[in-house]
């Protein structure tokens, strides 16, 4: 290979693939809405944590996230993380289909979780924040990490970020 098709092919491979892990995300169906009825249905007091948080912790801090994308984040990491770091990394978790991070790691400058709020009463304000999305019409906030997000991006953003932390929670 000669030293011009090598430099052509150092710029465009990367490029390639940021392009098609992008296409794969916005190609995938988040259903919030069959995630919400989900969340419904479980019995908030007889959900137990195997991670750091307790239940209502977990349910509290997937309600701050999303209450976030339409009221506004308390902090975020800079411009040039959300539109390099923050953005391939949403990107790759909406195209495969899950997001991996600390379960344990609050929003930046989030006033913290009470741990002693009772499951049903944190219950029920994921899912009054979620029916708010949903039914949300205004602009989005940036998030903290990923910038500026469409609302179809913020729903994969949203159900990869409850899924991930579901992990953590099981029935009694």
């Amino acid at each position: 290979m000669n030293r011009r098709k090598f430099l052509i092919w150092t710029l465009a491979a990367p490029l390639t693939l940021t392009f098609g892990v992008k296409t794969v995300a916005m190609a995938r169906h988040y259903p919030l809405d069959e995630l919400l009825m989900q969340l419904k249905r479980l019995p908030a007091d007889k959900l137990t944590s195997h991670g750091a948080w307790n239940v209502s912790s977990i349910l509290q801090h997937l309600a701050q996230s999303i209450r976030y994308s339409r009221l506004g984040y308390p902090q975020a990491k800079s411009a040039l993380f959300q539109h390099t770091a923050g953005s391939v990394a949403l990107n790759l978790f909406s195209a495969a289909g899950s997001m991996t991070h600390p379960l344990d790691e609050p929003i930046p400058g989030a006033p913290l979780l009470v741990n002693h709020l009772p499951a049903d009463v944190a219950m029920a304000e994921l899912v009054s924040e979620i029916e708010q999305f949903i039914a949300w019409q205004g602009d989005l906030a940036p998030h903290f990490a990923y910038g500026n997000l469409t609302k179809a991006q913020y729903y994969s953003a949203h159900y990869l970020h409850i899924q991930n932390h579901l992990t953590d929670i099981k029935l009694k």
